[in-house]
């Protein structure tokens, strides 16, 4: 069975910021099937009717996660959903530090950049 894999909001916006292709960085992982709150959906839809630099990469990153399944959140906020997602057993990839460190106290696996150019798998030992 293949693994699932959620991202969070900044995770989808490395495509646009950084020039990381993460859906081909992500195959390493095991070509996890990958998933989407709809809560983060409507962060990058705030943002992407803001005006600047972060509304471009917003948009962009809108059409990258259309191509995602679409999960419904049950929490209100993204965070405490990705904790929730992250405890289900979902993989969850952020690059938020706050939350890494709230997913690895409670067991879940974390994706995360490295060096604004590849993804890695944090270690339990994070």
């Amino acid at each position: 069975m293949r693994s699932k894999a959620v991202l969070d909001t900044n995770f989808l916006l490395i495509p646009s910021k950084f020039k990381v292709d993460i859906f081909a960085e992500l195959k390493a992982f095991g070509n996890p099937q990958l998933f989407v709150p709809d809560s983060v959906l409507k962060e990058l839809e705030k943002i992407a009717r803001k005006s600047g630099r972060d509304s471009r990469h917003a948009r962009v990153a809108l059409k990258l996660a259309g191509k995602l399944r679409v999960l419904k959140s049950k929490e209100k906020q993204v965070d405490k959903e990705l904790v929730r997602l992250g405890k289900l057993g979902y993989t969850v990839c952020t690059l938020d530090r706050r939350l890494i460190k709230e997913l690895r106290k409670e067991g879940a696996d974390v994706i995360s950049l490295r060096q604004k150019k590849r993804l890695y798998r944090l270690s339990e030992s994070f």
